[in-house]
Protein backbone atom coordinates (compact mmCIF):
# COMPACT_ATOMS: atom_id res chain seq x y z
CA UNK A 1 0.00 0.00 0.00
CA UNK A 2 2.97 2.34 1.02
CA UNK A 3 4.15 1.71 -2.51
CA UNK A 4 1.56 2.53 -4.14
CA UNK A 5 1.04 5.83 -2.73
CA UNK A 6 4.29 6.44 -3.15
CA UNK A 7 4.51 5.75 -6.90
CA UNK A 8 0.58 6.33 -8.29
CA UNK A 9 -0.39 10.06 -8.95
CA UNK A 10 -3.64 11.49 -11.04
CA UNK A 11 -2.06 10.86 -14.33
CA UNK A 12 -0.02 8.45 -13.54
CA UNK A 13 1.05 5.38 -16.33
CA UNK A 14 -0.29 2.02 -15.99
CA UNK A 15 3.62 0.39 -15.04
CA UNK A 16 3.41 2.63 -11.69
CA UNK A 17 0.79 0.49 -10.75
CA UNK A 18 2.60 -2.71 -11.36
CA UNK A 19 5.05 -3.19 -8.70
CA UNK A 20 2.67 -1.90 -5.42
CA UNK A 21 -0.15 -4.19 -7.31
CA UNK A 22 2.09 -7.13 -7.39
CA UNK A 23 3.29 -6.78 -3.74
CA UNK A 24 0.03 -6.45 -2.95
CA UNK A 25 -1.12 -9.19 -4.03
CA UNK A 26 1.75 -11.77 -3.51
CA UNK A 27 1.60 -10.39 -0.02
CA UNK A 28 -2.38 -12.07 0.34
CA UNK A 29 -1.72 -15.04 -1.24
CA UNK A 30 1.24 -16.19 0.63
CA UNK A 31 -0.87 -14.98 3.68
CA UNK A 32 -4.37 -16.58 3.05
CA UNK A 33 -3.40 -20.36 2.41
CA UNK A 34 -1.27 -20.44 5.23
CA UNK A 35 -3.66 -18.55 7.99
CA UNK A 36 -6.36 -20.71 6.50
CA UNK A 37 -4.78 -23.84 7.15
CA UNK A 38 -3.63 -22.63 10.65
CA UNK A 39 -7.00 -21.64 11.94
CA UNK A 40 -9.01 -25.29 10.26
CA UNK A 41 -6.03 -27.51 11.45
CA UNK A 42 -6.40 -26.33 15.20
CA UNK A 43 -9.19 -27.95 15.42
CA UNK A 44 -10.87 -31.44 15.70
CA UNK A 45 -11.52 -33.33 12.27
CA UNK A 46 -15.45 -33.51 12.86
CA UNK A 47 -15.39 -29.92 13.51
CA UNK A 48 -13.99 -29.19 10.04
CA UNK A 49 -16.98 -28.39 8.10
CA UNK A 50 -18.67 -26.18 10.37
CA UNK A 51 -14.73 -24.09 10.90
CA UNK A 52 -14.35 -24.02 6.91
CA UNK A 53 -17.89 -22.38 6.81
CA UNK A 54 -17.43 -19.86 9.31
CA UNK A 55 -13.88 -19.30 7.59
CA UNK A 56 -14.96 -18.81 4.18
CA UNK A 57 -18.00 -16.17 5.62
CA UNK A 58 -15.77 -14.13 7.82
CA UNK A 59 -13.44 -13.93 4.92
CA UNK A 60 -16.42 -12.80 2.33
CA UNK A 61 -17.72 -10.60 4.85
CA UNK A 62 -14.21 -8.87 5.14
CA UNK A 63 -13.80 -8.58 1.58
CA UNK A 64 -17.19 -6.99 1.18
CA UNK A 65 -17.23 -4.42 4.48
CA UNK A 66 -13.42 -3.16 3.02
CA UNK A 67 -14.41 -2.76 -0.85
CA UNK A 68 -17.88 -1.25 0.04
CA UNK A 69 -15.88 0.64 2.99
CA UNK A 70 -12.58 2.26 0.66
CA UNK A 71 -15.73 2.59 -2.32
CA UNK A 72 -17.92 5.28 0.72
CA UNK A 73 -14.55 7.04 0.95
CA UNK A 74 -13.16 7.41 -2.70
CA UNK A 75 -16.69 8.94 -3.45
CA UNK A 76 -17.24 10.88 -0.32
CA UNK A 77 -14.30 12.29 0.64
CA UNK A 78 -13.78 15.60 -1.10
CA UNK A 79 -10.08 16.39 -1.62
CA UNK A 80 -8.61 17.56 -4.89
CA UNK A 81 -7.60 15.42 -7.76
CA UNK A 82 -6.42 11.97 -7.13
CA UNK A 83 -6.61 12.23 -2.86
CA UNK A 84 -9.48 10.34 -2.54
CA UNK A 85 -7.30 7.46 -4.01
CA UNK A 86 -4.84 8.23 -1.12
CA UNK A 87 -7.10 8.58 1.72
CA UNK A 88 -8.68 5.36 0.76
CA UNK A 89 -5.59 3.02 0.74
CA UNK A 90 -4.40 4.75 3.67
CA UNK A 91 -7.63 3.85 5.54
CA UNK A 92 -6.80 0.50 4.30
CA UNK A 93 -3.01 0.93 5.86
CA UNK A 94 -4.44 2.08 8.85
CA UNK A 95 -7.06 -1.12 9.38
CA UNK A 96 -4.45 -3.15 8.18
CA UNK A 97 -2.37 -2.40 10.84
CA UNK A 98 -4.73 -2.71 13.62
CA UNK A 99 -5.71 -6.11 11.91
CA UNK A 100 -1.64 -7.26 12.54
CA UNK A 101 -1.46 -5.60 15.93
CA UNK A 102 -4.64 -7.54 16.76
CA UNK A 103 -3.45 -10.86 15.32
CA UNK A 104 0.77 -10.53 17.14
CA UNK A 105 -1.94 -10.59 20.20
CA UNK A 106 -3.80 -13.82 19.69
CA UNK A 107 -2.74 -16.13 21.95
CA UNK A 108 -0.53 -18.76 20.98
CA UNK A 109 -1.81 -21.76 23.07
CA UNK A 110 -4.98 -22.66 23.47
CA UNK A 111 -6.43 -22.08 27.05
CA UNK A 112 -6.30 -25.13 29.50
CA UNK A 113 -9.54 -26.27 30.54
CA UNK A 114 -10.47 -25.98 34.12
CA UNK A 115 -12.76 -28.68 35.64
CA UNK A 116 -15.32 -27.60 38.36
CA UNK A 117 -14.25 -27.79 41.41
CA UNK A 118 -16.67 -30.99 42.23
CA UNK A 119 -16.35 -32.86 39.37
CA UNK A 120 -14.14 -35.58 40.86
CA UNK A 121 -16.36 -36.20 43.65
CA UNK A 122 -19.09 -38.18 43.42
CA UNK A 123 -22.08 -37.31 45.50
CA UNK A 124 -23.82 -39.80 47.88
CA UNK A 125 -27.20 -39.44 48.39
Amino acid sequence: MLLLLALVRQHSAVWTWVPGLFLFGAGVGVMLTSSVNVVQSSFPEPDQGEISGLSRSVSNLGSSFGTALVGSVIVAVKLPAGKPFGAALTMMLVIALIGLVIAVLIPREPAEATEPADAGTAHVS
